[in-house]
């Protein structure tokens, strides 16, 4: 007989380890934790301070409701959690914290020390932990609220440690976690301090355009959009880039629901949905999501981190997004300006806003550290005090006006514009009360053009024109022999076509809307791509060809009278979307009359 394995419980040492894994994975695991529990704590007033990335030192402190003393070791074990009570309370989670995971994951793997007070105690109290056993327990005293102090991440497993990535890299994943928290909570003030520099301190009086800029800075937060929309229990507060001022990547894209920062390919989707046509491809915009909904239509509890969560409707939430950020695209703002380069209107891959800068040879700004060794750290207790100075300092401002006003997105007028010419045979020429505009006519009728064919291609009634004589196409083997691939697809676009023999396909009704020679020029276009042979049974394949062969369609550097171009416009004014062609380009730009005195010294 052969060996056989023996199952064992596992040593409770190893076994809180193990779980300690799920939750804690490097110093943002901590810091995430710690502040959300703080945030659930009703704090108005947050500092986290961490050194070397967070490896050996991680400090978050405080300002809200504190452990009752009685309780203050217990909420160290595993499970233990304020939050829920029973099972029915798993169905409505409306706090960030809830799995009772978070302190007995991080002193599993970490030394801990708690200070505590709630209001209504004399005296708070000193908890210290180290690889989960309890080696003091005192009163001390200390202002109301918590501070947690995490040394020496991973000691004890140092399979882990070896894991953590450079100290740069951890702090600004540290950094990255608290800007967007901070972000999600514009009513609580938060600092951020590494090693021995601030970072930022957000001003805690609930604008979050201020903040924006206050974390990632000027190039980043001035010009965006503001999004505010209401429907069916959920809520919308966003701001957004004009679709001129873009990123090569998702990084700044920041979704919270319910103050949950999260990972959503819902809301990606919905923001690409949103800015379909309007930029370029492989370009992405600049978006802070904040969405309020019911906590009964989604799960929170689905990642032990709680990085995702899951909708009860993904099409729900989709399209309410979708709608609210379309709605604020049509807006005045979503106009590019004249006064930037719209075909390099880009922002550069930011930080957020660190003072004191070094740089690495790797390009990463960060803090000098050099200078504060372990034995200088900061008195806890003068520390505590000067956080609730602070926060009476933060109270009094209060009162103080906001230095940064809240954007008005109007809704763009067409009605208001006034034609005043055109040049280059290319760009019209018009103004409104306080803009002046260019606008590409070739682009202008491009978008046109691809609309009224896609709502032509979409609609159960066509509208034909027939042809005093068939148009004649010559196409090569590969377009007849994949006809069952795309001809349906060109009849529903209004075409009376048909084979007729010999490689060559005649064509005797074309779309009610389109000239002789453009509907000729589009289908020369669309059948030169289909003898590329791409798989045309995929709808996006087919739907990027005649997008490309709209443009060929479409001719610049015609002279147009002043008839067609106020036709032209009231035509634009019609579109879904009139502010950009379909490939993303703009077809029209603006100057404000301050910009335009500016430029001749006026002003």
């Amino acid at each position: 007989m052969g060996d056989h394995l023996m199952i064992r419980l596992l040593d409770k040492s190893i076994a809180d380890k193990i779980a300690a894994g799920e939750v804690i994975d490097r110093p943002v695991s901590i810091v995430k934790e710690l502040v959300e529990n703080a945030v659930d704590a009703g704090a108005t007033s947050i500092t986290v301070q961490i050194r070397d990335g967070g490896r050996t030192y991680i400090r978050v402190t405080d300002n809200g409701c504190g452990i009752p003393a009685e309780e203050a070791e217990t909420a160290f074990r595993r499970h233990a959690t304020s939050k829920i009570t029973d099972e029915k309370d798993l169905d409505c989670i409306e706090t960030l914290g809830f799995r009772g995971e978070a302190l007995a994951s991080i002193c599993a793997v970490s030394r801990v020390e708690l200070i505590t007070k709630t209001a209504d105690s004399k005296s708070g109290r000193k908890v210290v932990v180290e690889s989960s056993q309890v080696l003091e327990n005192t009163a001390t005293g200390c202002p109301d609220g918590t501070t947690v102090t995490v040394r020496d991440l991973f000691f004890n497993v140092p399979a882990r440690y070896k894991f953590l990535a450079s100290d740069a890299s951890e702090a600004r994943k540290v950094i990255d976690f608290v800007s967007r928290i901070a972000l999600s909570y514009p009513d609580i003030r938060f600092s951020m301090i590494n090693g021995s520099s601030t970072v930022f301190t957000t001003a805690g009086k609930g604008n979050i355009l201020a903040g924006i800029i206050n974390i990632y800075g000027k190039d980043i937060g001035e010009g965006l959009i503001p999004v505010e929309q209401s429907a069916g229990g959920f809520t919308l507060k966003a701001h957004v880039s004009p679709p001129d001022k873009t990123l090569p990547s998702r990084s700044r894209q920041i979704f919270c629901v319910n103050g949950r920062i999260i990972a959503s390919s819902v809301l990606e989707r919905a923001l690409d949905r949103a800015y379909a046509e309007r930029m370029f491809k492989g370009r992405f915009p600049i978006a802070f999501l904040f969405l309020a909904m019911p906590a009964e239509k989604l799960d929170v509890n689905i990642h032990p981190a709680k990085r995702q969560i899951r909708f009860d409707d993904n099409s729900e939430v989709e399209d309410f997004v979708t709608e609210a950020i379309r709605s604020a695209l049509m807006g005045q703002q979503a106009v590019p300006d004249v006064s930037k380069d719209v075909s390099k209107a880009e922002i550069p891959p930011a930080q957020p806003q660190i003072q004191e800068l070094n740089v690495r040879d790797d390009g990463f700004k960060y803090e000098s550290i050099a200078t504060e060794t372990p034995q200088q750290q900061v008195d806890i207790k003068s520390f505590l005090t000067t956080l609730r100075q602070e926060k009476n300092e933060t109270a009094a401002e209060q009162e103080k006006p906001d230095p940064v006003p809240a954007a008005v997105n109007q809704p763009f007028d067409f009605d208001e514009l006034t034609v005043i010419g055109a040049v280059f045979n290319t760009y019209i020429l018009a103004q409104d009360d306080s803009c002046f505009y260019m606008i590409d006519q070739h682009a202008a009728h491009e978008r046109v053009f691809y609309e009224k064919l896609m709502k032509q291609y979409h609609a159960s009634e066509k509208y034909s024109q027939q042809m005093l004589m068939p148009l004649s196409f010559s196409v090569s083997s590969d377009v007849s022999t994949t006809e069952d691939m795309w001809i349906s697809q060109v009849r529903a676009m209004g075409y009376d076509i048909e084979f007729f023999g010999n490689q060559t396909y005649l064509v005797r009704e074309i779309p009610a809307f389109m000239q002789i020679n453009e509907a000729e020029d589009f289908l020369n276009d669309l059948f030169s791509a289909f003898s590329d042979r791409p798989d045309l049974s995929d709808q996006r394949v087919l739907d990027k060809i005649i997008t490309r062969s709209c443009k060929s369609a479409v001719k610049g550097g015609d002279v147009l009278d002043s008839r067609e171009i106020t036709a032209l416009i009231d035509q634009l004014k019609a579109c879904d979307n009139p502010f950009s062609c379909p490939h993303g380009r703009p077809t029209f730009v603006k100057m404000t009359r301050y910009e335009l005195e500016r430029m001749f010294k006026r002003a």
